[in-house]
């Protein structure tokens, strides 16, 4: 801002004496364009304070679990709040007390599939937390839960996911009805759970929010793209000569 008014103040004296000029010696000043500097300063005074005037845009947060490592970005205008649940990483509320907007994420140790080739990660992803009765054993604790839709091949963060959308009865504080997007992914020994929801009739204006929150997650990298790591294929290497001094004697590997 000082750097806003320090312009703006140079303009205004650059315009002080242009016009102390031009009453001095008016034949003078437009010979010289005395009026066209005044013209081009005019207008470059009202593109800055048009471009100040514009409606700023929305900054981000962005939140890092110390012990998971999975990391969320939210507007910078949602309130944080810690453990809920013992699963409970973080929730973040939007501002508007009547929508009750809100961002869960849940983090939960399995260990089970760590066996399993990475090959078969979208395969265990079906298999344990699939779109039918995963979504079915979670909602279980709320009431009157009703998914609308579901489906596996998703994603959140690093790893395969399964996403669903429903509507519910909060089982804890004040009762009422929301509807929610939530998406649950495994990836290594750790099964992550975002759970986004408002009230039913706010949650239109929120999904969109919901849905960027979920593309911006994050998962500290725990496996690596390819199954030998960056280990270096040597067998694709040539042939090792060791030279001698007569020709003879060289070795070659």
């Amino acid at each position: 801002m000082r750097f806003i008014y320090s312009f703006l103040r140079s303009l205004l004296s650059s315009l002080h004496g242009l016009s102390v000029q031009s009453m001095d010696h008016t034949h003078k000043a437009c010979d010289d364009g005395g009026g066209g500097r005044i013209l081009r300063l005019i207008a470059m005074t009202g593109a800055v304070v048009l471009a100040f005037s514009l409606p700023a845009r929305a900054e981000i947060f962005q939140w890092q679990d110390p012990v998971s490592k999975v990391s969320l970005t939210v507007p910078d205008t949602w309130r944080m709040v810690h453990g809920q649940k013992p699963d409970d990483v973080v929730t973040f509320y939007a501002p508007g007390a009547d929508d009750h907007a809100s961002c869960r994420m849940r983090v939960r140790k399995d260990r089970r599939f760590m066996i399993y080739p990475v090959r078969f990660s979208d395969e265990v992803q079906r298999t344990a937390y699939n779109a039918g009765k995963f979504w079915d054993d979670y909602l279980a604790e709320f009431d009157g839960y009703k998914i609308h839709e579901m489906w596996d091949n998703a994603g959140l963060g690093r790893g395969f996911g399964t996403y669903a959308e429903a509507s519910f009865v909060t089982s804890a504080g004040p009762k009422m009805q929301k509807r929610g997007v939530m998406f649950a992914s495994l990836y290594r020994d750790k099964a992550y759970i975002l759970e986004c929801s408002a009230e039913a009739h706010a949650y239109a204006r929120h999904h969109d929010a919901f849905m960027n929150v979920a593309k911006a997650v994050d998962f500290r990298k725990a496996i690596h793209e390819f199954p030998a790591g960056h280990y270096r294929d040597f067998i694709r290497d040539g042939g090792l000569k060791i030279k001698a001094v007569r020709a003879v004697d060289w070795a070659t590997y």
